[in-house]
């Protein structure tokens, strides 16, 4: 049996090929010690960044288990050098980066600044109340569905500064979204050209726009894989016999 981890649109991507390929599989969004030992052949994860360590000890379990643990990491993006990117690596980093851009360019500007957030609703909460969210009005970007957006309101975002769309976006629509909601910061974390990383940043960019980019933190744990491709392709060569079933 596989667990696929997650509720990304990797995760949908990986259980479409899964289900077309007639091979069975259990999704989970969560797991604890208290969850119960799983029986699988092979546990997929394409869980988002921020909510991975939820499944830490899934992952140690299926190590002294010897069950395989494959990760879905996005290669990361290449970005142009610019002094309006600026990045960094975990959340309280982006936090951090986020309050002294935003001192700056009220200083500059003398009004509120307009943080267009592309990071999902996992951090919103923090967003929305840490210590420069007087100095900062924020429009997040969800996925189309309506516990994203009753969350976005339920935190005390405003209706019309939450934008229920699926990407990824080309650059066109990023740079039109950005200019009509006058964004002087952009929150994007990177998920690589499938999660559309390089439209943003490059809209952006040519709009004056600053990025707080929050790349991927080095992690050498557990087997990884770049691709959807990639992954069919090696459970293709080492496991499709055994998870039939």
């Amino acid at each position: 049996m596989i667990i696929l981890l997650g509720e990304t649109a990797g995760a949908r991507e990986i259980g479409e090929h899964l289900y077309n390929r007639g091979l069975k599989y259990i999704r989970m969004q969560s797991w604890t010690d208290k969850t119960g030992s799983p029986i699988p052949s092979i546990v997929i994860d394409a869980s988002h960044p921020s909510t991975r360590m939820k499944f830490t000890l899934l992952r140690q379990w299926c190590e002294q288990q010897g069950i395989p643990y494959v990760k879905l990491e996005r290669l990361e993006t290449t970005v142009p050098s610019s002094p309006l990117i600026f990045p960094v690596y975990n959340w309280d980093e982006a936090l951090l980066q986020l309050e002294q851009r935003v001192d700056t360019l009220q200083q500059q500007k003398d009004r509120p600044i307009t943080i267009f957030v592309t990071t999902g609703s996992h951090k919103l909460e923090s967003i929305v109340n840490s210590s420069f969210a007087h100095s900062a009005r924020f429009v997040v970007r969800v996925l189309p569905e309506g516990r994203l957006v009753e969350k976005c309101k339920e935190i005390g975002l405003h209706p019309r500064d939450i934008i229920a769309m699926q990407g990824p976006f080309s650059k066109e629509i990023n740079r039109a979204l950005f200019k009509f909601y006058g964004a002087d910061i952009l929150l994007t974390r990177d998920s690589g050209l499938a999660g559309g990383t390089d439209t943003k940043v490059s809209a952006a960019l040519e709009l004056g726009i600053e990025v707080v980019l929050v790349k991927k933190a080095k992690n050498n744990t557990g087997f990884t894989v770049n691709s959807t491709q990639e992954l069919l392709d090696w459970m293709d060569k080492n496991f499709v016999e055994f998870i039939m079933v």
